[in-house]
């Protein structure tokens, strides 16, 4: 979670109905007292800089020298952080939406900056140039069958370990070393297309990646850590797919609270390799493991479309029958900002009302949070991915998704599912 620091009162007050109006007031606001010399916000600023979110700072046009001394002090905590002067005289003289619509650019820059020494290293600062935008995502391209698979499908020659920036519409850009090296579309109902490539590829060891990226997954790690203390006491429950995002809520839920429980809600046609993943994991973890199953009559209904995903309703009840076992059951769950634009708008925590489990709490501490930064959290765990993210996928979900693209489903056979439901012989 962030830390939104200003000079004075007035605009941590605007600050704040931000806060109410779009993150459901989790994020933190403060002021550095209306102190107007860097003496005066010296030792207010050291002290906010001690707590565990995130630092923002936001100063106005006035403030310019002010915010010259003051990041300075925000370099020395080493940690995570960024700073920036508002085009108003003051933080208050800013309209609501263009405040608002600073926060979530400085959000996307802190989960998709990078800067290239010998390999990726998260910046918001953003020196290599990777473009921000706060619906977009990064990942790295793990594993020598991602890699085989770019070139066997897509003709597409990736060094080790490539970072990709995947966009909307399912764009993605592939680096190679500090390099753009190809753009490759993978919208839905159309077939992956190669937009460009070019001949070049470096490899970048991943345990070079993980070392760079260390203390500033690690920083995340604490503020989520520090925002899930704020709900003990209730039953905690992960809705857990074997997906990276899900995985990481869970880790993240198991460094905090003493007993969790996970909840597998394992459908018909599930991914090849998620039970063993989900069951092995469960186990090595220490973790509670409640595993559902959920028969997909699909010549009852027939193949779940976009405007009738009845799958997803029989996977939420299956979810609520099971946390309903709990008195006071909290649903951890791993939606992340650059999934979509629905799950960005959603505040960190959402009060649900339902017949199964009445008044309930969803919680979500990987939300701001990029694919890398969640890849990143596991390996460092000593955990690997899903073997699927290996293989060249982004995201996980059935067999007979209609989210599925003309990638995934070749993946899919090239993994031996070669017969998809509604497909034909």
């Amino acid at each position: 979670m962030f830390h939104l620091i200003v000079r004075a009162r007035k605009d941590a007050k605007a600050l704040q109905y931000i806060n109410e109006r779009n993150y459901g007031g989790f994020l933190k606001v403060s002021s550095l007292g209306g102190g107007r010399t860097l003496g005066e916000i010296e030792g207010p600023l050291r002290e906010l800089l001690d707590e565990p979110y995130v630092p923002i700072l936001l100063l106005g046009e006035a403030e310019r020298s002010l915010m010259e001394e003051a990041v300075p002090i925000l370099e020395e905590f080493g940690r995570p952080f960024y700073a920036r002067l508002l085009r108003t005289k003051r933080v208050r003289n800013m309209r609501v939406d263009e405040l608002h619509s600073n926060i979530e650019e400085i959000k996307a820059r802190f989960r998709l900056g990078i800067e290239w020494r010998d390999g990726y290293a998260l910046n918001p600062e953003n020196p290599l140039g990777v473009e921000v935008h706060p619906d977009y995502d990064i990942y790295l391209a793990i594993g020598e069958g991602f890699r085989n698979a770019m070139r066997s499908i897509l003709g597409v020659e990736l060094g080790e370990n490539p970072l990709v920036l995947r966009k909307l519409m399912n764009l993605e850009v592939y680096y190679s070393g500090p390099y753009k090296v190809a753009e490759v579309s993978k919208r839905l109902g159309f077939p992956t297309e190669v937009l460009w490539r070019i001949p070049s590829s470096e490899d970048v060891p991943l345990e070079r990646i993980v070392e760079l990226n260390r203390d500033y997954v690690e920083a995340f790690a604490e503020a989520s850590r520090a925002f899930l203390r704020r709900f003990e006491g209730h039953d905690i429950v992960v809705p857990w797919s074997g997906g990276k995002d899900s995985t990481a809520a869970l880790l993240l839920a198991r460094e905090v609270f003493d007993e969790v429980t996970a909840v597998y809600v394992r459908m018909e046609y599930e991914m090849p390799g998620t039970d063993e993943y989900v069951e092995g994991l469960a186990k090595k973890l220490g973790v509670n493991l409640i595993r559902v199953d959920v028969p997909m009559p699909l010549e009852r209904y027939g193949m779940p479309t976009h405007h009738n995903r009845w799958c997803t309703r029989l996977k939420v009840e299956a979810l609520y029958k099971a946390a309903s076992e709990f008195e006071r059951p909290l649903l951890i769950v791993g939606d992340r900002d650059g999934e979509s634009a629905r799950r960005r708008l959603k505040p960190p925590v959402l009060e649900r009302r339902n017949e199964i489990l009445g008044r309930f709490l969803e919680v979500m501490p990987v939300k701001f949070w990029s694919g890398m930064m969640v890849q990143l959290f596991i390996l460092m765990r000593g955990i690997r991915l899903h073997p699927l993210y290996y293989e060249g996928f982004y995201r996980l979900g059935c067999t007979v998704c209609p989210s599925l693209s003309d990638w995934e489903v070749r993946l899919l056979k090239k993994k031996g599912v070669n017969e998809l439901p509604g497909e034909g012989s």
